[in-house]
């Protein structure tokens, strides 16, 4: 959910591209674990050492890093990276590959063509292979040296689950790690490659696991010493203040310094802290806390001290009411500064705006008046201003820099990535905690580079990018197995991941190390109890999940996420008493109403909300009501004549479908183990689909994630999916208009082909024909266009960019402003006054990104400005589909209706072309 969703110098950073998809490597990795053996066995005497040239066997130093697992590609020589302007690989040896390409051993021509650099026809070659974890590990390598991390891993992650020992594929997820910057967790992996006892390769994967594990050591081990000085001198005045330390690490310094100050019970204690001041005024600049220190040494201890020794207890955990002691300090005009960090320290007792700035009145370090504004933002987005608390943060940041406070930026970097995953900018939010995970490397400071690994991993999960996920929390557990509040954090998000791939014990293992140091885990352990209430269920779960949700409260959470909590009391309720939990779920929708355009939780417990009462309803066997409540989700009447409505959640499936004759029939599974494919070719059972086959067309009603993606019905029936009112649109008494946009030129940063000139879609029957080319097709000025059009084709690239858009968004060619992307969001602002047929010819366009509840794609953006029909593909398309949607149109043209026309087109295409397959991807929205 979107409220409970987290690299240093030299890291490459993962690509925007979201999970790459691996086919079939989970469900296939038992039986290559099984195979490896022979395969491996028969592999040594395929691929003999026919040439040194095939494998540079003859050069004194091997030319890549990563392993490869044809054994005669893996023999032990040192890494020698190129060096200078050496960057020429040696000839393939094109005689030999041959040889081994009539063999058909397409694997050894691969890992050739990879050792001489070409990494292109490697990945066409070991693509070309029989499934393996051989195979597979090759092709992690491949991405490694192509930069896809997220390829890597989970290639790597599947490999090795299926056969922990494989040494190369355990020697690349070291690599992969190492680049990354996930220190602990390539040490891990080296040190796993050393115990096999490998010649050459052993000793190199010892010293490199020794090499990382020191580095690691003199990084932690001078941050924690330095700490427990400042907590040695919190404890008690006689202890020396670290002055050293504090020059080396002044943010964490400089926030002890804070609690010093407030915690000295005499004037003496309090002008004892002038060096450490000067230190940390020299690292900023000014006289700001040499400044404060004479301020507050000159106050009335008398009255003050007894505030101290309390202010001391709340700082160390251990006072009895904190809420006494702040309703006390607001009484006390001496003791200003520790009521502003006791309020800081105590977020469930109520402050407002106005407290907090009569606080700071006079107040001119701007440490404090940072703290003050983070605080000010959190209350913010409490009160519904999400805007106006991202506005807040983001001048903060601004100020921390122009004042030289790199830690408290560091600080505000990872407020604005909690804050973009809770309103699924999930690009953004992965951005702002790489930055802020570089500068606490750079500074050295070692809690915040725990707290970005967290933040990093809550993008990347919500992105479903597991494997990256997964990694960079097992190096938070690593570097951090003695704080309770970061291995809380860990095991939740380990426990969703495992909820996300079907693993309950898994996720309910990971739960309890959650709890085991005695840590709330708030709203997002709620939630997975109340999935492990239904999957692997425990007595003690109900205690449980009822203590989590009666802490949630105004003080503590925003509107939408006290929604959030409503959902999960409905969700646990509804398998216990159905119509009960039918009443909560309804509540929950009635609550996220009011806040559906401003809070992305609201909108996510909404469309959950919907989820679970049709696959409670299809449980219940309800299936007429199952869809209704699809339909109601969508906001579309439930169409006349045949109609399928579908909808899951988790492991369950509801499909419905009401046949020519009026009769409803449906089907209720929960035996899903593995996530969704891409193609959804079989959800729906093979006696609903016969109900439908007498139908002249079918309304598809698919609840979110389902509308994106293709299969759900086959290609000989005609069917699209209802997204509109159920009103077909009419174009009105005008001149047509056909608008065509291609040979669009996106930034060159988007690194796009460039697709071919689209010449075959001028259709001889046009009356207008509008074309927008080149620099002419802006977003705005094809915005300006379509809403006169009667017909609009966009040939143009699909990509997904989070920061401007949920949905894909269609590359155009850059306005002065820079803007170059068509969204959905600008899209819904506009009017097709034309009623037009759209064919977006854009690759993917149908397809979104892997957000779990959100759907807002640009085929339903279409359909809701207007369009009375909209084609749309969830793959890629090859470059002459031109003259298949044009086949389309002059079907539809001539009188056919349009699911109609797509299927006759299909069908036609199909036997004239068995193999052309991409034309069952192509969607069509009504």
């Amino acid at each position: 959910m979107a409220g409970m969703r987290q690299t240093p110098r030299g890291t490459r950073l993962p690509g925007r591209e979201g999970m790459t998809r691996v086919g079939g490597v989970l469900a296939l990795a038992l039986c290559m674990a099984l195979g490896f053996v022979a395969v491996r066995a028969w592999r040594q005497r395929a691929t003999g050492p026919e040439t040194p040239a095939l494998w540079l066997s003859d050069a004194p130093h091997r030319p890549l890093e990563v392993r490869l697992s044809l054994p005669a590609a893996d023999v032990y020589r040192p890494y020698a990276p190129p060096r200078g302007g050496d960057t020429l690989a040696p000839p393939v040896p094109l005689g030999a590959l041959s040889h081994l390409e009539e063999r058909g051993d397409a694997h050894g021509v691969g890992v050739s063509y990879l050792l001489h650099g070409d990494t292109e026809q490697a990945l066409a070659y070991l693509s070309r292979t029989s499934p393996s974890l051989d195979r597979d590990s090759d092709l992690a390598a491949v991405a490694i040296l192509r930069g896809r991390s997220d390829e890597a891993l989970t290639l790597l992650d599947a490999t090795l689950e299926a056969m922990p020992e494989h040494p190369q594929a355990r020697w690349n997820q070291a690599v992969m790690a190492r680049e990354l910057g996930l220190t602990l967790l390539a040490a891990t992996a080296f040190e796993a490659v050393a115990a096999k006892d490998e010649p050459g390769w052993s000793d190199e994967a010892r010293e490199q696991a020794r090499t990382l594990r020191a580095r690691f050591q003199a990084r932690s081990e001078a941050w924690k010493a330095t700490r427990e000085a400042l907590l040695a001198r919190l404890r008690s005045p006689q202890a020396p203040l670290p002055l050293d330390g504090a020059a080396r690490f002044p943010g964490l310094a400089r926030e002890s310094f804070y609690e010093l100050l407030a915690t000295a019970e005499d004037p003496a204690r309090v002008e004892a802290l002038l060096p450490l001041a000067r230190v940390l005024d020299h690292a900023a600049g000014g006289t700001v806390l040499e400044d404060t220190v004479r301020r507050v040494a000159a106050l009335d201890f008398a009255r003050r001290a007894p505030f101290a020794r309390e202010y001391a207890k709340l700082v160390q955990d251990a006072h009895p009411n904190p809420a006494s002691l702040i309703e006390r300090l607001r009484q006390e005009a001496t003791a200003k500064d520790v009521l502003l960090g006791a309020l800081l320290r105590t977020p469930g007792v109520a402050r407002t705006h106005e407290e907090l700035r009569a606080l700071t009145v006079g107040e001119t370090d701007p440490w404090v008046l940072s703290r003050v504004a983070l605080e000010e933002a959190r209350l913010d987005d409490l009160a519904g201003q999400g805007p106006q608390a991202g506005d807040r943060l983001r001048e903060v940041l601004k100020d921390c820099r122009a004042h030289k406070l790199p830690l408290r930026c560091v600080d505000v970097l990872l407020r604005l990535s909690s804050r973009a995953t809770a309103s699924n900018r999930l690009v953004e939010a992965e951005e702002a905690a790489s930055t802020a995970w570089q500068e606490a490397a750079a500074l050295g400071e070692w809690d915040r580079e725990g707290s970005a690994l967290v933040m990093l991993a809550n993008a990347t999960r919500f992105q479903v990018r597991v494997a990256l996920a997964r990694a960079y929390l097992t190096e938070s557990l690593a570097r951090q197995p003695d704080d309770c509040k970061a291995r809380t954090q860990a095991h939740l998000n380990l426990a969703s991941l495992a909820l996300m791939r079907f693993r309950p014990q898994e996720a309910r293992q990971e739960l309890e190390e959650s709890l085991a140091c005695g840590q709330s885990p708030g709203l997002q352990g709620a939630w997975i109890l109340a999935d492990l209430a239904r999957l692997a269920p425990r007595p003690s779960d109900a205690a449980r999940l009822s203590a989590e949700l009666s802490r949630v409260s105004p003080l503590r959470e925003n509107a939408g996420r006290r929604v959030l909590a409503t959902l999960i009391r409905g969700r646990f309720e509804v398998d216990r008493d159905w119509r009960e939990g039918q009443r909560v779920l309804r509540q929950t929708i009635a609550e996220a109403e009011p806040l559906l355009r401003v809070n992305a939780d609201a909108r996510d417990a909404r469309a959950v909300a919907f989820q679970t009462l049709a696959v409670s309803a299809g449980h219940a066997g309800a299936f007429r009501e199952a869809m209704e409540v699809v339909a109601e989700s969508l906001q579309v009447p439930v169409p006349e004549g045949c109609v399928l409505a579908a909808a899951v959640e988790a492991e369950r499936t509801v499909t419905v479908v009401r046949g020519p004759g009026g009769q409803v029939q449906g089907r209720y599974d929960a035996s899903r183990t593995m996530p969704l494919r891409d193609d959804l070719t079989g959800l729906v059972p093979g006696e609903l689909v016969d109900l439908l086959r007498d139908c002249p067309r079918v309304a598809v009603l698919a609840a979110p994630p389902l509308d994106s993606r293709a299969g759900l019905l086959p290609a000989d029936l005609a069917w699209s999916y209802r997204v509109g009112t159920g009103v077909p649109a009419t174009s009105p008494a005008k001149p047509p208009l056909h608008v065509v946009v291609s040979d669009v030129e996106p930034p060159m940063t988007l690194r796009l082909a460039r697709l071919p000139s689209a010449t075959d879609v001028d259709l001889a029957g046009a009356q207008r024909l509008l074309r927008l080319k080149g620099a002419q097709a802006t977003p705005e000025r094809v915005l300006e266009a379509m809403e006169q059009a009667t017909d609009i084709d966009i040939h143009a690239h699909g990509v997904v960019d989070r920061a401007l858009s949920d949905a894909t968004v269609i590359a155009l060619s850059p306005q002065q402003d820079g803007h170059y992307a068509l969204t959905a969001e600008e899209l819904r602002r506009r009017h097709l006054q034309g009623a037009p047929l759209v064919v977006l010819g854009a690759c993917s366009a149908a397809r979104l990104p892997p957000i779990l509840h959100e759907t807002s794609s640009l085929p339903q953006a279409f359909v809701a400005s207007g369009a009375r029909a909209v084609f749309a593909a969830t793959a890629e398309i090859p470059n002459d589909a031109g003259a298949f949607f044009r086949a389309v149109r002059e079907r539809i043209q001539s009188g056919e209706e349009p699911s109609q026309a797509l299927r006759a087109e299909r069908l036609a295409w199909h036997q004239k072309q068995p193999g052309m397959r991409w034309v069952d991807k192509v969607l069509l929205y009504q």
